[in-house]
This record gives structure tokens, sequence and C-alpha cells, in this order.
């Protein structure tokens, strides 16, 4: 006896779980991105981030661009030096030197733009602004510190540690605030030009360099220090 002849209709691939598999075009669809959350399609449908941030872009006017970038200079030092209050002084520890604490003032330094660069690089309008906030965090960081090590840290300070410290500190505080700020510049520009999230590994080498030069001078001041002592 001859069995039955299966239409297409009673196929495997038209039982009701496979009917759920999206189209192979459709699986490229980011609809797990963080960009899809509800915080997100708030202001309008789903839309890829290349969409969402030309948005964004667009609706960002020149002046309020400038406006949050003083903003974050202004308050980037002060918010750097609570960071790493605890880094501070004499009679902290080596490790705490010459590694944790330049991590610490490093990325406490150019924490703010970069916060900005992560949530919503559209609030920049171009890498310079980044750079402006970087250095003068560093500056005003280094002010901070000086105070800090002059008038409380080191009692009766001679010229020769006033000066240096008004000189060379300030020149590599500021300078490697710079460095940081190149990175989280190059971070915003890659993000820029391609439409794409910002990724924190492209400006990874250039934050690592700055922590790296800050721990070195750390390391030279102890051995500098011992000697003298």
């Amino acid at each position: 006896m001859k069995s039955p002849r299966k239409t297409s209709g009673d196929s495997v691939f038209n039982e009701p779980h496979l009917q759920q598999i999206p189209a192979r075009g459709d699986r490229e669809a980011p609809v797990d991105s963080v960009w899809m959350e509800p915080s997100q399609q708030a202001e309008g449908n789903p839309r890829p981030y290349a969409d969402w941030y030309a948005a964004q872009k667009a609706r960002t006017t020149l002046f309020q661009s400038w406006r949050l970038t003083l903003l974050l200079a202004l308050i980037a030092g002060p918010l750097a030096v609570l960071s790493a209050l605890f880094t501070q002084g004499p009679g902290a520890g080596f490790l705490l030197l010459v590694v944790a604490g330049p991590l610490i003032e490093e990325i406490g330094k150019i924490m703010g733009p970069l916060m900005v660069v992560e949530r919503n690089p559209a609030r920049f309008s171009t890498r310079s602004q980044i750079l402006f906030c970087a250095v003068a965090s560093g500056l005003v960081f280094s002010v901070i510190e000086n105070v800090l090590y002059l008038k409380v840290y080191i009692p009766n300070p001679s010229a020769a540690l006033v000066w240096w410290r008004w000189t060379v500190c300030v020149a590599l505080h500021t300078g490697c605030s710079f460095i940081a700020g190149w990175g989280v510049a190059k971070i915003w520009s890659e993000s820029d030009r391609t439409g794409n999230p910002p990724k924190l590994e492209t400006g990874a080498p250039l934050l690592i360099t700055a922590v790296v030069l800050h721990g070195a001078y750390n390391f030279l001041a102890l051995m500098i220090n011992s000697v003298f002592q």
C-alpha cells in the first residue's frame, strides 16, 4: 500500500517553533543593542546607532556643545582631586604611589569627557573640545595638588621644591592629561567617522601611556628622595 504523499504544509519546517526563526537578513538587526533600550526608544522608533547618533548631532547646537565643554573643564580637575585624595601625602605605599595612584588620577582627570563620549558623543562638536577639557583638568588638578603639598603636607618647603612643583609637576599633570585626553578624542573621532558605538580599546594605548609616564615619574621621584634622605 502506497503511503500518502506529504503536502508542503506538512513539512517539518512549517512547525510552529521553526516559524519563529527570523529571515537571514533580519538576524543582523541590533535588537539586543543597548541603543534599543526603552530610554532610547522613547524619542522615536528603534533605530540603528548611526541613525540615533546623526539625530542627536543634528539637534545639538554649537552653543550647547561648548557650554558642556566649559562645564566639564571647570569641574574635571576638582573631581579628579576627590578621586585621588587617598593617594596623596607622605606615607602612601609604594604600589599606591607608582601604580594605583597614577591610574586613579589619570582616569579621574578625563572621566567627565570620557563619560560623555560613552553615553552621547554627539554632545561634542570637535575633538579639540575633548583636548581642551583634558588640559584644563590637568592644569587645575596640578594647582590644587601643589597647594595641598606646599601648604598642608610639607611645612616650610624649600624654594627649590616650590619651583619644582610649579614647573615640572604642572607640566607632568597637564601633559599626561593631554595624552589621556588624546585617547578619548581618538575614541570620539573613530565613532564620529564610522557611525559605530564608541569603543574604549580605540584610545586605550594612549590612556595606558599617560598612566605609565605618571607612574614612571613617581617612581623616579621616590628613588631620588630616598637617595637624598
